[in-house]
């Protein structure tokens, strides 16, 4: 009988990592129940003393920070192009996920779940909590197992998980009836299918999916979750197949000594192990580096960052005692890395000097940055205070103004409201040169006549799309003003906190966080639209702030250098591992004002193939000029694809092959 564990795979740790060890077009059907973020928004729910907080979904345990727009692109590559999606979500979140996925698949559809039995509300002050949505999608030729009509229905009904299903130690204040997931389990997979679920929670998909003889791949972060889980999951399997141990142990080799690893101490510590094995039964299983188990998160966005590159860049990482990054941009592969000192490098001073203000805690830095956040949620509190500019809009829309008396009204409107423009930057920063003022009139203006020809040529705004396109144009006008800020070559020289601190800025805010510049050499790209309008910068500073990524900076050193001049500096050996991300081989070839010839591609492939005696990989865009360059023996070239969420000036195909190159 075949060994009842390739059933099942139950790890502990975080799902942004696992995923991306996963292959591509190998799961079956994904059913999850991702955080809601009800709490963030208005629910009706009244937080009562003498209730458990997990019954308020206004309570602590619904504020973890998340964003549908981090999962699509993996749970898309890890579908198979006959799989399904179902994601148990809320009104808050539906928009967010339609926005994601409807375009990448053939249909979306959703389904409701009601509760015949939902948590009372004493004062009778809206509707009751009975009803949850499942957004789903899928292409053509999807599985999809229905008998009659009768069960096409996008409505289940059943009570909530009550007990004895439900778990009181621990309690999960989200845990689902397995009888509901088993209904979707059967009409969206078929026996032996892969069922995946990020967000495991205490397992209940997992049961589901063993009791339908599906498999399953199931991640959870909280460790009292995770054990609740694994029990009821291997409870679920021992009663399937008779078993009373599930327990397994893994063949593994670690420099060609071959070890073993018991399955419980495989989902705690080493989680890829157990992965790997679900995928390729019966292989040999090679340990990856020790080198590549932090969890920090990058710097900032950076133009051709490697963050979703890291599922092919972190299995290929040999052991290592010292990290060098000669191209370190916004760090995602160096905060991917554990090591004794790691040595980081970039051409842009700019970024560099983030770089050391935050290793070095420079409250002026943070000072500044906190002062530019805070004018953010400045603006708010001006479209709070002045919904005269939708009255005012609305009136412009009936044609009861003309597009000269809307004008008017606009500059009126800005010159009579110029303290309070000015209050929405802060003393400190309203008291440098500014030009808020004709930022203001001009976006307030083109904004709504914009408004007008799109409503004109498709569709009436709704309420909530008039607010947000005026607060669009009342923090475009801010961010404007920083961009002027930004360019502004006396405080570059003057007050290099303050510079940094705008630098910082117009990279969370900048559309798609590109750096373009003008003939004049000054930085240019717009304001990134209404999808920025909630985006802050206080959760990234706190992470600046962070001990652990405070301790993965006091092991490391920071150049701003030629890479040539920092490799030959810092004289990386044998013992050590140089990561390569270079500006790619193209004629936009720069992402700010440093150009990256042909000839430095041929001067860096020289160094690193005749020269450098560490072991070192390179990330780079496929091109016969690249290809040629490092086609030599004793180096290894793989390839990928990779696709680009933005076309910068038509320059990339949207759709390339890139090449891992390594010297091992």
């Amino acid at each position: 009988m075949k060994d009842p564990n390739w059933r099942k795979c139950v790890l502990r740790g975080d799902s942004r990592d696992i995923i991306k060890r996963i292959p591509d077009n190998s799961i079956d059907f994904i059913l999850t129940d991702p955080p809601y973020n009800l709490g963030q928004h208005s629910t009706g729910n009244i937080p009562l003393s003498g209730r458990s907080a997990m019954n308020n979904d206004v309570a602590d345990w619904d504020m973890i920070d998340f964003n549908p727009e981090e999962w699509a692109e993996e749970f898309i590559r890890i579908l198979k192009p006959t799989g399904n999606l179902f994601i148990f979500t809320s009104y808050n979140q539906l928009g967010r996920w339609y926005n994601c996925l409807d375009h990448r698949f053939d249909t979306s559809n959703f389904m409701i779940w009601h509760k015949t039995n939902p948590a009372p509300k004493i004062f009778k002050a809206g509707f009751l909590n009975s009803c949850e949505m499942i957004f789903t999608c899928w292409n053509k030729k999807h599985t999809w197992n229905f008998i009659s009509q009768a069960e096409m229905h996008n409505f289940i009904q059943s009570p909530i998980c009550m007990q004895p299903e439900r778990l009181k130690d621990p309690k999960h204040p989200a845990q689902k009836p397995v009888s509901i997931l088993k209904k979707m389990i059967e009409i969206a997979s078929n026996k032996d299918d892969i069922i995946f679920d990020p967000f495991m929670g205490v397992g209940s998909v997992g049961v589901a999916a063993l009791e339908l003889e599906r498999r399953f791949i199931g991640v959870e972060l909280d460790e009292s979750y995770f054990v609740a889980a694994r029990k009821r999951i291997e409870d679920a399997l021992a009663l399937n197949n008779n078993q009373t141990n599930m327990l397994k142990t893994y063949n593994l080799t670690e420099d060609n000594n071959p070890i073993k690893v018991c399955d419980a101490n495989v989902a705690y510590q080493t989680t890829l192990f157990e992965l790997d094995e679900f995928f390729h039964p019966g292989e040999k299983i090679t340990i990856a580096s020790p080198n590549v188990a932090s969890r920090l998160q990058p710097l900032l966005k950076w133009p051709g960052g490697k963050e979703k590159e890291l599922k092919y860049i972190l299995p290929n990482t040999p052991a290592f005692k010292r990290y060098f990054e000669p191209f370190v941009g916004g760090g995602s592969v160096f905060m991917a890395m554990t090591a004794k000192e790691y040595f980081v490098n970039d051409f842009s001073s700019e970024l560099i000097s983030l770089y050391n203000y935050i290793a070095s805690s420079d409250e002026n830095f943070f000072w500044y940055a906190e002062l530019m956040d805070k004018s953010w949620e400045n603006c708010v509190k001006f479209f709070r205070d002045n919904h005269i500019l939708v009255d005012k809009y609305l009136e412009y829309r009936e044609e009861k103004i003309t597009t000269e008396e809307l004008k008017k009204f606009v500059h009126e409107f800005c010159a009579s409201k110029e303290d309070e423009i000015f209050a929405i930057l802060g003393k400190e920063i309203g008291s440098l040169p500014s030009i808020i003022m004709k930022q203001m009139e001009t976006n307030l203006f083109r904004k709504m006549v914009r408004m007008r020809e799109l409503e004109i040529t498709k569709h009436l705004l709704p309420k909530k799309d008039l607010d947000n396109n005026i607060q669009t144009a009342i923090k475009s006008a801010v961010y404007m003003n920083y961009r002027y800020l930004y360019n502004d070559k006396s405080i570059a020289d003057s007050a290099p906190t303050l510079h940094c601190a705008t630098f910082f800025f117009m990279r969370n805010y900048a559309y798609s966080g590109m750096f373009r510049y003008s003939n004049k050499g000054e930085f240019n790209v717009p304001y990134g639209g209404i999808a920025y309008n909630s985006k802050l910068m206080a959760k990234k500073l706190n992470y600046y702030r962070s001990k652990p990524l405070l301790k993965h900076f006091a092991d490391t050193k920071i150049y701003n250098l030629d890479f040539e001049e920092f490799l030959r500096t810092t004289n990386p050996t044998e013992e050590d591992f140089v990561f390569l991300d270079p500006p790619y081989d193209s004629e936009f070839s720069t992402y700010a004002q440093n150009a990256f010839t042909k000839a430095d591609q041929e001067r860096l492939a020289n160094y690193m193939i005749n020269e450098c005696r560490a072991k070192w990989m390179m990330i780079i865009k496929y091109t016969d000029f690249i290809y040629g360059l490092y086609n030599k023996e004793g180096i290894n070239i793989r390839t990928f694809d990779k696709e680009y969420l933005v076309s910068f000036m038509n320059r990339n195909d949207k759709k390339v092959t890139h090449l891992l190159i390594t010297n091992y």
